[in-house]
């Protein structure tokens, strides 16, 4: 078997004997050296001493037993009550049987088992154990340790079932000496293998106290008195001489047991159950997930090399997690794929690593994974998000206030930020956006929407400054409001207030200088004469705010065109686009009918009639003469009131007639 590759460690699991001489020697030399004499492993900071006791002697190695947190177990007190392998129980025994009774003092009646998993930076690390026991039995002192991957009872409520792998060291002190030796077997999955030598290659150590330790130096061992010589001993183990070096492995509890001679095949006796051990060459190394947005349903693949457990490729959502396990020591690179571009890497972050070294840019990040490493690393994933800025004007191009927008898919209301500006971000980019104008400026029409896409990164603060868009920036989208048509209304009538209607008026677009109608500057508007209603209205509709003449272009007979014949004002930008004008007068036409008639027989003289004499309109016509009209017809009209002279003779009479005066009140 393979150990795992270190610089400092043997590239083999178990050394052979043969040439191990000199490291003998070396560690001979090491424990003459030393200020205090020990044994303690190279690379180890644990304090092993020729002399086992529980506390720190020197300054280097600084730990011993005295001031780590190991776990421990005691034995059942010695007596009827305390607990023992049945007889003809083996270590080759899978599960072998358990009793209760006496063990007697000469076969190791144990008192108390612990052990404590000292770390290593560039290594599995070391196992330390110590054991107590009553008293010194006769002849050799022989001690199993058991470690077992599997923490399940194997059904005699204290060994673990075993698996192929568990390791059995065999601790043995000669008697009357002060160093042990260790040996390790490993479980073939029917029995234990051959007892390979630790010690002899460095891979272990392990003393006895040949003096009294004190109950105030036990590590509350005891509480008074003293462990006696030769009922303590310890032992540590370099756990790269227990891995093979391409092979995960990992050990969950450990156990002690005694046997009754030195012989392998000798019966089992005391034991005390095991106790929790944390032992591998492999680590772990855990992926989670943080996505900004939290409810976003966007998933990420991960990807790890090299992929020793064909994990495969894992998609993480928000605050999903991934465990790529035992992994051998070494270096990982964990690749993070982003959908697309409108996603980026905010952070890789990784705790209790030795060593990292990533990239945001590219979501690769490789990791040291030392043994018994548990390894997080959080990737942090921000969705980019765009903005749409939009200006508002009027169809001469001025900014313009009064509106409101809203943008879809969400119903995300846009935010003025300027004069005629509105705004808004936290858009998914390359999403298609519809902005709509949901209230439009008094006066004008609403625009139609339309439809934008961001496809860039930005904020309406980036964008807008002070209420200006920032140099180098444009809105995406203009809408225009053009003003809401109106209309133009001309009322009509003649001198006494009556509507008049068929009455003919054009529009004309009133050009400077305004208020006045002139044909050779003002222009038509395109549309038709319109001709006045029967309550003398003409109306003009959909005309575009403005400045406007109406001008009166069919007269009606029999009245006299209105002076001026046109009226002019402005058609506002409004709520209530209606321009009234007038009303236009049109005086009536008047007839001047002259009868002459006989006094004594009241019948029509038909008489010459002179209009405007002495003047170069003057014009003679002759008064109504009798014609078709019955006598009774003649008197009828003779009798007729209204300005009448009688008694006049033959020749000329002047008249002066005012044409409507009294009834115009002229």
């Amino acid at each position: 078997m393979t150990l795992r590759k270190s610089a400092k460690k043997p590239a083999q699991r178990w050394f052979a004997l043969a040439g191990m001489v000199g490291a003998l020697t070396l560690v001979a030399s090491a424990i003459a050296l030393a200020a205090h004499p020990e044994v303690s492993l190279t690379g180890s900071n644990f304090e092993i001493d020729i002399d086992a006791n529980l506390k720190v002697d020197d300054a280097s190695p600084s730990i011993d037993w005295e001031n780590v947190p190991d776990v421990r177990n005691n034995d059942a007190p010695t007596g009827r009550n305390d607990d023992s392998y049945a007889g003809g129980s083996k270590e080759d025994d899978p599960c072998p049987g358990t009793t209760t009774g006496s063990i007697p003092n000469n076969k190791s009646d144990l008192l108390t088992f612990g052990t404590y998993v000292e770390t290593e930076a560039d290594g599995p690390g070391f196992l330390h154990l110590f054991w107590t026991r009553v008293n010194e039995p006769s002849g050799t002192t022989l001690m199993d340790f058991e470690l077992n991957k599997s923490t399940t009872d194997c059904g005699n409520g204290v060994n673990p079932l075993r698996t192929t792998g568990d390791l059995l060291i065999e601790y043995r002190i000669e008697q009357g000496g002060a160093t042990a030796t260790l040996k390790v077997r490993e479980w073939s999955g029917a029995a234990w293998g051959d007892a390979q030598d630790l010690t002899a290659v460095g891979a272990a150590t392990g003393t006895i106290n040949n003096s009294s330790i004190p109950a105030a130096q036990s590590d509350g061992l005891i509480t008074s008195g003293s462990i006696s010589p030769r009922t303590f001993g310890e032992a540590s183990l370099d756990l790269s001489f227990i891995f093979d070096e391409g092979e995960c492995e990992s050990f969950g509890s450990a156990f002690l047991k005694s046997r009754a001679s030195d012989s392998f095949t000798s019966q089992l006796k005391d034991y005390i159950a095991p106790v929790p051990v944390e032992l591998s060459n492999c680590g772990q190394l855990t992926v989670k997930k943080i996505v900004d947005p939290a409810e976003s349903t966007q998933e990420f693949d991960f990807t790890i090399d090299p992929d020793s457990n064909s994990d495969g490729t894992q998609s993480l959502g928000h605050n999903d997690e991934y465990t790529f396990q035992d992994l051998l020591a070494g270096d990982y690179t964990l690749d993070e794929t982003l959908p697309d571009a409108t996603w980026e890497i905010t952070s890789i972050e990784c705790d209790d690593a030795d060593e990292t070294t990533g990239d945001t840019s590219t979501g690769e990040v490789t990791v040291t994974v030392n043994a018994d490493d548990d390894i997080t690393c959080t990737y942090t994933n921000t969705r980019l998000t765009g903005s749409i800025l939009v200006a508002k004007e009027d169809n001469a191009g001025e900014p313009l206030d009064g509106a409101a927008f809203e943008v879809d898919p969400g119903d995300i209301g846009m935010t003025p930020v300027g004069t005629g500006l509105f705004c808004t971000d936290g858009l998914i980019l390359n999403t298609e956006y519809t902005v709509t104008e949901t209230s439009t400026p008094a006066g004008y029409e609403t625009a139609d929407p339309q439809p934008f896409t961001p496809t860039t990164a930005s904020t309406c603060d980036e964008r807008v400054d002070e209420g200006e868009v920032v140099d180098g920036d444009a809105p995406d989208l203009t809408f225009v409001n053009v003003p809401s048509p109106g209309t133009v209304t001309i009322e009509k009538q003649d001198d006494d207030g009556n509507p008049l209607a068929e009455v003919g008026f054009t529009l004309y677009v009133d050009a400077a200088p305004l208020g006045s109608f002139d044909e050779a500057i003002d222009t038509v508007v395109a549309a038709s004469e319109v001709l006045t209603d029967g309550d003398g209205i003409a109306t003009f509709a959909n005309i575009a705010p403005g400045d406007y003449c109406a001008v009166e272009t069919t007269p009606l007979a029999g009245y006299t065109e209105a002076d001026p014949n046109y009226a002019c004002d402005t058609l506002a930008i409004g709520e209530d686009s209606t321009l009234a004008l007038g009303p236009l007068e049109n005086p009536q036409e008047h007839t001047v009918i002259v009868l002459v008639c006989h006094d004594g027989t009241d019948l029509l003289a038909p008489s010459d009639v002179t209009i405007n004499p002495g003047t170069g309109e003057a014009e003679t016509k002759t008064s109504l003469a009798a014609g078709t009209l019955t006598e009774a017809q003649q008197q009828a009209l003779c009798a007729l009131l209204g300005a009448t002279w009688s008694g006049l003779d033959h020749g000329n009479t002047d008249f002066r007639v005012d044409v409507g005066s009294d009834a115009h009140n002229n």
